[in-house]
């Protein structure tokens, strides 16, 4: 902490220095640090048990989105995930959006291979939605099931986060996007929470 002290004889504008000998001035620099998956456990944004699965996708190399609303905890968690890539094989999307979702839908794309990704949604389904209309404003022109095909193809995992009324931030489910059953996606939850004990 540094202390800016102004003396007496020293004016500072916008101050009656009548009423004031000496004045002290506290400056104070605040140290950010970011979070690490140990105080995602600690603070209850998710279980030990889904540190570990959360850990072994990444190590293998699966394609993780990271979904929820705004403030849910989106880019922390994809920070506290990326520590466990070698710096030099990081692919960090950020929100999936626009040409994000065209670029990593390019089958011949090899280099995306264990990526970490965010995106709006309120559900693991409503994130499968996104991506199918994202796809198509942006202009793909292929059939629905060629974008479904490509979605299971390049997605493994979707992780999502909810932030509650309190402000309190808790992933709810972790999904993993199994494969096409007739036309539609199928999706598997992996991890939830029980809504009503708020208990994994």
């Amino acid at each position: 902490m540094g202390l800016l002290q102004i003396q007496q004889n020293n004016e500072l504008p916008g101050v009656n220095h009548k009423l004031y000998k000496s004045a002290r001035m506290a400056i104070r620099k605040n140290t950010w640090k970011p979070l690490e998956l140990q105080d995602l456990i600690h603070n209850g944004t998710m279980s030990k048990e889904m540190a570990l699965f959360l850990c072994t996708c990444v190590k293998a190399r699966l394609n993780i989105v990271v979904s929820g609303g705004t403030g849910a905890g989106k880019t922390t968690l994809v920070n506290a995930l990326s520590t466990f890539i070698p710096k030099e094989e990081r692919n960090l999307i950020g929100d999936v959006r626009g040409n994000d979702v065209r670029e990593i839908f390019r089958k011949e794309n090899k280099e995306l291979d264990g990526f970490l990704a965010t995106g709006h949604s309120s559900s693991p389904s409503n994130m499968i939605d996104r991506l199918e209309i994202i796809a198509y404003l942006e202009g793909m022109n292929r059939p629905i099931n060629e974008i479904r095909n490509k979605i299971v193809g390049t997605i493994d995992i979707i992780v999502h986060l909810s932030r509650s009324n309190a402000g309190i931030r808790k992933i709810t489910k972790i999904t993993e996007v199994q494969g096409i059953k007739g036309e539609n996606i199928v999706l598997r939850d992996i991890f939830t929470v029980n809504p009503l004990e708020g208990t994994y």
